[in-house]
């Protein structure tokens, strides 16, 4: 089990195994739940696994407007996603 001095150091360095302090990270599938996102890590070097637990802490708006850009969100393209809809 993590000590508290562990977790703390870890959550400040969250690239470096919090047992070992190998960088040597194996990083899960991250997956969304209704209030966090989680994902499985594993260090190669000492075998230990744990989960890290991410939650939203702040939002920042946008300093551009698609609708006037036209931005594609998910490829940076010029043009508009079939999917989104721009009045």
């Amino acid at each position: 089990m993590l000590t508290q001095d562990q977790e703390s150091k870890y959550l400040t360095s969250p690239h470096l195994c919090p047992y070992c302090g190998s960088d040597e990270l194996s990083l899960g599938k991250a997956t969304a739940e209704i209030n966090r996102t989680v994902q499985s890590i594993l260090c190669r070097k000492c075998k230990k696994r744990w989960t890290n637990i991410y939650t939203l802490a702040q939002i920042e708006e946008d300093e551009w407007d698609i609708r006037k850009d036209r931005i594609n969100l998910w490829t940076g393209s010029s043009s508009i996603s079939p999917f989104l809809s721009i009045p």
